[in-house]
């Protein structure tokens, strides 16, 4: 009888636990996404009262936000006109603008390695679902890398923190969604580092 009460108040305590985790856990996960949308509140009315003209915005999935609106994910701006990307730091609540030739390169890194290095979208894809599809991410972060002096990256961190730190698993709809946004980003910086190439190019041949 001892033995049997024993194990149910262990059961009971185990349970409890889980369950004070899981709502800390939850509670995390809610003040990132007000966070990011205070953050992008903040990024946005000072891009209306700049000359920044957004003609392109790129929307990042992540672990808190997927299932969210656009006014709670991480952002990159994009001025085609003026030839300006409006990128965020969202550890440190900071934005900064940056012109297209001052993009270097890019890097994602999954689970602290090297997934790919700029290397297109072929590159990107290879790297991310070449070694294992139905493992888990624990972390997954893009990196921007700048030719500044001030600022040498932005990085975005995209799944991070999860649940028990067990991280998502690669074949399900959350992770898939996560993957899709990095791709569009990915997309775009290949497209100017072409662009800067061609014009460090022509500036050596004349």
């Amino acid at each position: 009888m001892y033995f049997f009460i024993y194990w149910l108040v262990f059961l009971i305590a185990i349970i409890g636990t889980l369950l004070i985790i899981l709502a800390v856990h939850q509670s995390r996960v809610s003040n990132t996404r007000k966070n990011q949308e205070n953050i992008n509140s903040k990024a946005n009315n000072s891009l209306r009262n700049s000359n920044f003209k957004i003609t392109k915005k790129f929307y990042l999935n992540d672990y808190a936000t997927y299932d969210q609106l656009n006014n709670c994910k991480k952002f990159i701006a994009v001025d085609n006109d003026n030839k300006q990307i409006c990128l965020i730091d969202y550890e440190k609540g900071s934005m900064l603008i940056v012109e297209f030739n001052e993009i270097l390169n890019y890097e994602v890194y999954e689970n602290g390695s090297n997934a790919t290095t700029g290397g297109g979208i072929g590159g990107f894809w290879s790297g991310i679902f070449g070694a294992e599809t139905n493992g888990m991410c624990k972390d997954l972060k893009l990196i921007i890398r700048l030719n500044r002096y001030d600022t040498s990256q932005v990085s975005y961190e995209i799944i991070s923190n999860t649940s028990f730190n067990m991280g998502i698993n690669k074949s399900t709809k959350p992770y898939k969604q996560c993957i899709s946004t990095i791709q569009e980003v990915i997309s775009f910086l290949e497209v100017v580092k072409n662009e800067n190439q061609t014009h460090t190019e022509k500036d050596t041949s004349v």
